[in-house]
């Protein structure tokens, strides 16, 4: 199964080096790579403090996940315990060394043992989340936070954004409506109203709730040419006499346009891209690859102000409607929240961000019951710009250099100190607020904050650092990184070709210290589907790599195998494929309960009492043992909810389903009524609610199989003996929402915001825009290579990677597979099937033995082999 190493052992020299820092508690950025102890390197420092007698009330380890932080006092307790205990001989010198204490004693380690149980309850490890709702409710008053208020789940907020935009709906008159929805369209509407605004507002609001409305006025937009200006075009393009006939006929077209002001086509029109081109390059105007006769620049101008005027003020006309959309949500589901005393973990961070910088040292200790004077933080590269605003006070009082303050009244000197830890190269949460870009700003923040790295890892092989190396030194290569001298802001390959080169750039050279490790890394085509079926080809794919799973779980039973995918739909498809195989698989962080056909039937059960109108529920259960209870229908599991609650009415459906159910669906009945429990504390549970959280709560099966399919994101921090990556052909980046934010000091609201437009339009926009739009498609695009780094980490000694044979033998796409092939075997040919275009290491890698593996000096051999 997959697994994290409990413990690190670092060379000596880099022990030395490290232990020397752990001394003094200097303030440190940690910069780790994957899998090269950055746990253990965090702990070290919280273990140091602890021996050192600093009391636990005033230590604070943030990190993002309660699993985490639960690690990290895991390691704390069993260190300290294993340390003090006769029996484990080598666990004190391996505490002495990693706290840089040769005189530490095991009475010494019984007595701390002994002290963070007995005030376990103050030594504050954990999430974010959680330290910011300690802190909200520290300053109610401050913040302006209701009485008895409480956090809402992901369920609860879905309804509330759902209640508060029909709130929204109901308060706007119809031409008010119809106007605005207009507006949001560019002048159509092409969804429902609902719709609509719910997209609007999962795009927009997190980012411009700070921020004032003016923020979507922000854009310029020139006039439009007038009449005078206008007819001369006109006249001058059904003057004009050129050579070739599709250059008179593309004139004629544009003045009938542009004399019956149909502006809106103009902005499709290759033609006025290539006015801009002309414009930026100051070259003559071409199409099709030949001039214009001389004379028409003005009215070529006259035609592009007219496309770019049109195009723009659709542009500001969506971005106001977005900004009154915006505010009156904001109203309403404030409004909602406030009545019932509810607030969401983003409302709690927004509202310490912009007032938890005015309360001061005393106010923060006497309300924290202890003053915070060692602050250590874990996966620093995913903090988003609201947590780091509202970290930074803790971070700039422990870290920059200041006279030591005294404590109480006993006149000693207070120790403080700030530890950070995260990899930029694992920045893969841009999507939910992280902005890895603060990890980088640290040390200019917080002056006097050192910098360590680490680049050796103690989970993979030689084979394996090998082809990660190979993979990121080596992206350049790709035709892609041509388009980072282009010198123009409008386009969009130009900044993501940039990304890609300052990531190549900034990557550090990997080692590892598991030289003995065997491995085997390989880059392979599937077999050719039907070129223009997208679906089949990708299905083709995963059932390669299905069948490859499956060779390699028979002859290594014992080998823990990751099936790594970056869509949710990827991890449906391959635990069909795999279980269609006979495979025991499992997905991380479990699957909804709804995989089950005995919990689907109990859930038909409750919404036929919620729609006894809706004919599907009642089909649904016809033939089941459910059917048969007497007087059972609509009325019958109705009249049981508002007897017996919700909890004992699904206990008892499930009671009568389980007779007829396998092992599997008894297991998912009885997870489905310990859930209905949690649910059913609530003061107004509601049927429908309840079932929608059924149908999106992940829940963990007890076991883990061996095999194990999940997405890149849900694998991070996870590692395998073998990684099997299948779904690489798809677009390379995806779009982050649908507005774009013009930010131009880290860590501060936007200044300006804006809808997002495609690519073909960026030359409209201006310069400040294009830069603005560029940003976030470099951002896009690092975050994608974060992805890919990711998923080739986790692997321990094996790496399979499966590809699409490519349509073409330039394979220059925007996609996973192409950066993989240009980087590790860019003279093989990728459009042929089944083929081996880079291998390196031993196949029966979990047959040889450390001391049999020569891999001290892996070397590459880049061929084409059949399978």
């Amino acid at each position: 199964m997959a697994r994290k190493r409990n413990t690190v052992e670092l060379p000596q020299d880099q022990t030395d080096r490290l232990l020397d820092d752990e001394r003094s508690l200097p303030p440190l950025l940690v910069r780790a790579s994957a899998g090269t102890g950055k746990t253990y390197r965090l702990t070290a420092r919280l273990m140091r403090l602890l021996v050192d007698g600093v009391p636990a009330e005033s230590i604070l380890a943030t990190t993002f996940t309660r699993k985490a932080a639960g690690e990290i006092l895991q390691r704390v307790l069993i260190s300290l315990a294993n340390a003090a205990h006769d029996e484990h001989t080598n666990s004190l010198d391996s505490l002495r060394k990693q706290v840089s204490d040769p005189d530490l004693s095991r009475d010494r380690c019984l007595e701390l043992t002994a002290s963070v149980l007995a005030n376990i309850h103050r030594l504050r490890i954990c999430t974010l989340d959680s330290l910011f709702s300690q802190l909200a409710r520290s300053f109610p008053f401050e913040l302006g936070l209701p009485p008895a208020w409480r956090l809402t789940d992901e369920i609860e907020e879905t309804r509330l954004r759902e209640q508060a935009v029909d709130t929204m709906i109901a308060s706007l008159g119809r031409a008010e409506m119809t106007s605005l929805m207009s507006m949001l369209g560019k002048g159509d509407i092409r969804r429902s109203v609902s719709s609509e605004l719910l997209q609007v507002v999962e795009d927009a609001y997190s980012s411009q709730r700070r921020c004032a409305v003016d923020v979507w006025d922000k854009l310029s937009v020139p006039a439009l040419p007038d009449d005078r200006r206008l007819q001369e075009a006109v006249l001058a393009f059904r003057a004009a006499e050129p050579k070739q006939k599709r250059h008179r006929d593309k004139l004629a077209d544009l003045a009938n346009l542009l004399e019956s002001r149909q502006f809106e086509s103009l902005a499709e029109e290759t033609l006025v891209a290539n006015v801009a081109v002309a414009r930026r390059t100051r070259t003559p105007i071409t199409y099709y690859r030949g001039p214009f006769p001389d004379g028409l620049e003005e009215a070529f101008e006259t035609l592009y102000q007219a496309a770019q005027s049109t195009t723009l003020s659709l542009l500001r006309a969506q971005n106001v409607a977005t900004g009154t959309v915006l505010k009156a949500y904001d109203f309403h589901v404030t409004q909602l929240k406030q009545s019932a005393r509810l607030l969401g973990f983003e409302d709690v961070g927004v509202r310490l961000a912009d007032r938890f910088g005015q309360f001061d040292d005393r106010e923060l200790s006497t309300r924290m019951d202890g003053a915070v004077n060692h602050l250590l933080l874990d996966e620093f590269q995913d903090t988003s710009a609201v947590q780091w605003q509202v970290l930074f006070p803790f971070a700039s009082r422990v870290a920059i250099d200041q006279p030591p303050s005294t404590s109480g009244g006993d006149g000693s000197n207070v120790k403080r100190s700030f530890f950070c830890v995260g990899d930029t190269k694992q920045a893969i949460y841009g999507w939910r607020g992280g902005v890895a870009e603060i990890f980088d700003s640290v040390t200019e923040q917080l002056p006097g904050v050192k910098t360590s790295p680490l680049n050796t890892s103690f989970r993979s092989s030689p084979v394996i650092m090998q082809v990660v190396n190979d993979m990121f030194k080596n992206l350049p290569r790709h035709p892609l990184a041509a388009k980072a001298q282009s010198n123009d802001p409008s386009d969009k390959s130009m900044h993501e070709a940039q990304s890609l080169v300052e990531f190549a750039r900034r990557f550090p050279e990997h080692s590892t210290e598991r030289m003995q490790l065997p491995g085997h890394a390989c880059l392979q085509t599937s077999r050719r589907a039907a070129p223009n079926d997208a679906e089949t080809r990708r299905m083709t794919c995963f059932e390669d790599a299905a069948q490859q799973v499956a060779e390699l779980a028979t002859r290594a039973p014992n080998v823990s195998i990751g099936v790594l995918t970056r869509t949710n739909q990827g991890v449906a498809d391959l635990i069909f494929l795999l279980e269609q195989l006979g495979l025991d698989v499992s997905q991380e962080g479990g699957n909804p309960l709804t995989d089950s056909a005995a919990v689907e039937m109990v859930l038909s059960a409750l919404m036929l009492a919620e729609h006894p109108g809706d004919g599907r529920w009642a089909f649904h259960l016809s033939g089941s043992p459910l059917s048969k209870i007497p007087s059972f229908g609509p009325d019958y599991v109705r009249i049981l909810v508002e007897e017996r609650g919700l909890a004992e009415t699904v206990e008892f459906l499930a009671s009568k389903l389980a007779s007829v159910c396998d092992s599997r669906d008894t297991l998912r009945l009885k997870q489905l009524c310990h859930l209905t429990l949690g649910y059913d504390s609530q003061s107004s549970p509601r049927i429908r609610d309840f079932v929608r959280m059924v149908q999106e709560t992940r829940v963990d099966r007890p076991q883990p199989a061996p095999i194990r399919v999940m997405t890149v994101h849900q694998a991070k921090g996870l590692e395998f003996d073998a990684v099997f990556l299948a779904e690489l052909d798809a677009a390379l980046t995806r779009p982050r929402g649908n507005c774009v934010a013009d930010t131009r000091t880290l860590g501060e609201p936007p200044r300006a915001m804006s809808r997002y437009v495609g690519q073909d339009s960026w030359h409209f926009l201006g310069r400040e825009w294009q830069q603005a739009f560029g940003r976030q498609a470099g951002s896009n695009m690092t975050e994608a290579l974060c992805l890919l780094y990711v998923a080739m980490t986790r692997a321990r000694q094996s790496l399979q990677m499966i590809i699409q044979p490519a349509s073409k033998p330039e394979f220059d796409l925007h996609t996973a597979a192409s950066l993989l092939f240009h980087s590790l075997a860019p003279s093989n040919d990728p459009t042929q099937q089944q083929t081996i275009l880079y291998e390196q290491g031993n196949r029966d890698w979990f047959e040889a033995s450390n001391h049999e593996a020569n891999v001290n000096s892996p070397k590459s051999r880049t061929r084409k082999q059949p399978r």
